[in-house]
């Protein structure tokens, strides 16, 4: 009788696997591992402006080189000046794009590594989360980490920082285009996490789902006691 009514490992694992979790603590993961992004995305805005600014003082090399210019330059003067200006200006919009892509690559990493080792990013860890595989439980494994952190680097940076990039070289229809897509998908995948089943975007198609770590442990240890 008492057989009978106990859930099987398999069972129960899935049933820890399927249960989402709670809002609030997955909000306040999100907001610690994105404050962490946007921490490091302000470190790289410091040292991409103190890039650029060092390479103003530089224009005493391209002051010497463009005085040469100048004198041989047949009067077209403002010619001369242009192309001078026109260097710096692609060396700073090259600085910019190389910090947007650090910070892509920096999302990536995190989010990878963590999920890779942990089974959980610091956030959720805090938050007393992990992410398991759907329907039967255990760690995501390199490949489910690797989709799930593609897919939360492109909705949660990937498509600002194109869109920043292509601002401010110029392009602002496709920029504006970019800020489009990234809010819409941004609202859409937040949406998936917080109602329904609880399952992101990203969640989906790595095939995981995000739980309580506690209900996980305490399902390990009934199954522990079981056997």
């Amino acid at each position: 009788m008492w057989k009978r009514a106990v859930s099987t490992p398999a069972t129960a694992e899935e049933g820890a696997a399927s249960a989402g979790s709670p809002r609030t603590r997955r909000l306040c993961a999100w907001a610690l591992d994105f404050a962490v992004s946007v921490a490091v995305a302000v470190l790289l805005g410091w040292l991409t402006f103190q890039r650029i600014s060092a390479e103003v003082p530089d224009m005493t090399s391209l002051a010497g080189t463009s005085a040469w210019e100048v004198i041989t330059s047949d009067g077209d003067v403002a010619g001369v000046g242009r192309d001078v200006g026109e260097s710096l200006w692609r060396s700073s919009m090259s600085a910019v794009q190389q910090a947007f892509a650090a910070l892509v690559v920096f999302t990536f990493v995190y989010h990878f590594v963590s999920l890779a080792v942990m089974s959980r990013t610091p956030g959720q860890a805090l938050a007393a989360l992990c992410v398991v595989r759907r329907g039967g439980g255990g760690k995501p494994g390199r490949g489910r980490a690797a989709v799930r952190a593609a897919v939360t680097t492109v909705v949660d940076v990937g498509w600002y920082a194109l869109a920043c990039c292509l601002l401010v070289g110029g392009e602002i229809a496709l920029s504006v285009l970019c800020w489009v897509v990234a809010v819409v998908s941004f609202a859409f995948n937040s949406g998936l996490a917080l109602v329904g089943s609880r399952r992101s975007l990203a969640d989906r198609l790595a095939g995981v789902t995000v739980t309580s770590a506690w209900q996980v442990r305490a399902v390990l240890a009934r199954v522990g006691v079981l056997r």
